[in-house]
Order: C-alpha cells, then structure tokens, then sequence
C-alpha cells in the first residue's frame, strides 16, 4: 500500500496547471486521483479528467475533479495509469480489472504516459494470462481459434456470471507462460477477429514511477 501511495504522489510532479489528465483505472490510479483532487483544490489549479471507466469516473467526481469525456476535449496532455506487470523495456500487461479497451485508447492518445506502480508489479518479461476484450458475438470462435494457437483461454467471470466490461463486452483471459516479444503478439492476437482490443501495451511509455516503503524510483 505504502509502494502505491508513493508512486502516486511522486506522479503529481508532472502534472500541471492547465493540463488534461487521462485517469486510469484500478487502487493504485484512485490513490492518484485522490491526491489530484485535494492539489487541484488546495492550488486551485483547473484540471480536467478523462476517466478510464466508469469506476474511475465515480472516484474523480468523488475526488471534486471536472470530468469529461474524451470526445469532449481537444486531447489528453498526461495519461496517468497503473499496469499489473511492468517488463525491462517498459511494456506493460494491463487489464486484470477489466478496464484495457478505454486506458489503450486514453493512455495511447495522450501527449505523455506516465505508469504507476509498486515494486511488486516490476518483472523481467511479460507473461501468464494476458486480458482480451472480445465482442460477446465471436467469444467461443476466439477461444477456438485461440486453441488451434495452442493457447488456453478462458471467459472471465464475476460471480455465477460473465464479466461484462463498460462496453458490453467479454473478457477472455489467454494463457501464455513468456511474452518475450508483445508487439509482434498483440499483432497477432488483434488479427483474430472478434478480439476487440488485449492487455499488451508495447511501448508508448514515457516514464514508469516505482514506489516502496523507502520511497520511489522513476524509469524513462
């Protein structure tokens, strides 16, 4: 918790008056976006946040940010989000909370993207199960064609039911022991029709913030 908090608050630095700031999604982007709301209000900067979710939307409004869609702004200057691991090269895997579809396209469009992240999320290569947003129409032919990659997949559940995104699509969590090359296998699994968007984030990133309990360290 502690590795978080300060990743999140060390995040603030980049963050200036003026600016539209893309807010990710998951404990460690509401950390953020709780500190964001109490220096917005304290310097009374003017801020706009583009949330990443519906969940993050509630928490920026919670927070006393301004809040606006992305097709309300003329574009995003800093993206704020966490990631589940985080490679040597700076590629991520997201979307273990469901949210990857609308972080790729807000954390991809804006001007800087900045990951936080703890210490515990920090890994040599990318791998296990990679999140893939599927239309609900084609969800058992891509787990079929999945199958004849020799990939094991299953559809994510909440409770007795299918997870259902903000978007009204399915996930389906793919199995791949070593991601040893993501931007060529984010190709290739966004080939497979029906798959909506994955979990791989290949570069883009322009700095990745790592918090401890002794305090934080910035790659980028």
């Amino acid at each position: 918790m502690e590795g978080r908090f300060n990743a999140a608050e060390k995040a603030l630095a980049f963050v200036k008056d003026g600016m539209v700031i893309g807010l990710g999604t998951g404990k460690t982007s509401e950390i953020f976006i709780k500190l964001l709301g109490k220096m917005v209000k304290e310097k009374r900067m003017k801020i706009v946040g583009v949330p990443t979710s519906n969940r993050t939307e509630k928490a920026a409004r919670k927070a006393g940010l301004v809040v606006k869609e992305l097709n309300e702004v003329g574009g995003v200057d800093l993206a704020v989000d966490g990631a589940d691991q985080v490679d040597r090269k700076m590629n991520l895997m997201k979307g273990y909370g469901g949210a990857l579809f609308r972080e790729k396209i807000v954390d991809y469009g804006a001007k800087k993207f900045v990951v936080i992240v703890d210490e515990s999320k920090m890994v040599d290569e990318l791998g296990g199960w990679v999140p893939l947003e599927v239309s609900p129409f084609a969800v058992e032919q891509v787990m079929r064609e999945l199958k004849k990659l020799g990939v094991r997949s299953s559809i994510r559940r909440k409770g007795d039911r299918r997870f259902i995104t903000d978007n009204w699509n399915v996930i389906v969590d793919a199995y791949f022991k070593r991601v040893n090359n993501p931007e060529r296998l984010n190709l290739v699994l966004k080939g497979i029709p029906g798959i909506i968007e994955t979990g791989i984030f290949a570069g883009g990133v322009w700095k990745v913030v790592v918090g401890s309990e002794k305090g934080t360290r910035v790659k980028g």
